[in-house]
This record gives structure tokens, C-alpha cells and sequence, in this order.
């Protein structure tokens, strides 16, 4: 494996933001009822993969993305989630957002160079997740709790996964952000949702086509 591509895997990883200055709503939040899912795929042009999201996410550019944060986020807040954006727009591959304005959820991918992991690798990484989460404590004024991580995989496929819970005191919310890194075929995702509540997920990452 080259080392740009670890470099570049480490430094995406560091770089998640994991507060978001939209406003989101976690009664309207309806993805999952009973069991099933509703949404739709969208293609990832650069990759050929396709992801699997709910129907009321929508494909935004940075540009577009970066006008609603600054409508509806303190400088600050956005100052924080531009710089966080703009680390992800220069990695190495493509970088996608998908917003959904009735829950005001976030969920961006990126497409890295292919990285095969292991489960020694992941601990490396929640390591350098947990590190970065101190740091951004102090100046966003925010705690993380982490709620689950997880590590599953062989030689053909591996998902790692993370979600934390964030609590903001200065904007007295709580959001969550759920992390999802997998290398299938060559290929390898990175997925990130910041939404209001801690929904499962799992279900839409299960019809992921690398």
C-alpha cells in the first residue's frame, strides 16, 4: 500500500467534524418504520459505486453547501465546518454531500484510494478519533460520548464504525455523528452522518455497492 494513501486516510479521519451547526430534528426523523427502510441510490461518479440513502437526502455541490452553512450557522460554527470541508474537498478521490432539509441531517462520502485494514488498524484509528475529539472539545465547547465502535471484517471486506454523541453547550444541542469506513473490491469509502438522533444506520451501509 502506498504511504500517500495512508497519509491521506489518517488525515480525512482526523479532519471529521463531528458537530453540526444545522439545526437538526430528531421528531421528524422518520427513516426507519418497522423494520424498513425507503430510499434510493445514488451513484458515485469517480468510484462507480452506488449508496444507499433515504429519500429526502439531496446531492449538494460545496458551493451550494457552503451558502446554507453560512445562512444558517454563527461564524464561528462555520468557520469550523468550512475548515472541516475543506480538508475533505482535497483528499485524494471525490468528495460527496447529501443534506436533508427536514431533519437537517448531514451525510458526506468520500472516495479514497483503497486501504484493506485490519482490526489492529482501527484501533490505531479510534485512538486517533478519540485524540482529535479533545482537542476540538476545547475549542468548540462541546463533550463527546462515544456510543458504540466497531470492527468487522476478512481479506475481502472490512467496516469500521463509530458513533459518538455530542453535546454542544453553547448551542444547548445534542447531535450525533456516525462514521463508517469500508474497503470492499478494491475500494474503499468514507462515510459520514451528523443528524439529531441516534437512528440506525446499518441498514442503508448494508446496501452500499462497491
Amino acid at each position: 500500500m502506498r504511504r500517500k494513501s495512508i497519509q491521506y486516510f489518517y488525515l480525512m479521519v482526523l479532519s471529521a467534524i463531528i458537530f453540526s451547526c444545522l439545526n437538526s430534528n430528531e421528531e421528524n426523523n422518520n427513516w426507519l418504520e418497522n423494520n424498513k427502510i425507503s430510499g434510493k441510490y445514488h451513484l458515485l461518479e469517480d468510484h462507480g459505486s452506488k449508496v444507499y440513502l433515504p429519500l429526502d437526502f439531496e446531492r449538494y455541490s460545496l458551493s451550494k453547501y457552503q451558502r446554507l452553512l453560512d445562512s444558517l450557522s454563527t461564524k464561528k460554527a462555520y468557520k469550523f465546518e468550512t475548515e472541516h470541508l475543506n480538508i475533505l474537498s482535497k483528499m485524494e478521490g471525490a468528495l460527496y454531500i447529501y443534506f436533508d432539509k427536514n431533519t437537517g441531517s448531514t451525510c458526506t462520502i468520500n472516495t479514497i484510494p483503497y486501504y484493506p485494514f485490519n482490526k489492529d488498524n482501527a484501533g490505531q484509528i479510534l485512538g486517533l478519533i478519540q485524540a482529535n475529539h479533545q482537542k476540538v472539545s476545547k475549542k468548540s465547547e462541546s463533550t463527546f460520548t462515544k456510543v458504540t465502535a466497531k470492527y468487522g471484517g476478512n481479506s475481502k471486506q472490512q467496516l469500521f464504525k463509530t458513533i459518538y454523541k455530542v453535546n454542544s453547550k453553547k448551542f444547548k444541542i445534542d447531535v450525533y455523528s456516525a462514521a463508517y469506513i469500508i474497503s470492499s473490491n478494491d475500494k474503499t469509502v468514507f462515510i459520514q452522518l451528523t443528524t439529531g438522533i441516534n437512528t440506525d444506520f446499518d441498514p442503508f451501509i448494508d446496501k452500499l455497492m462497491l
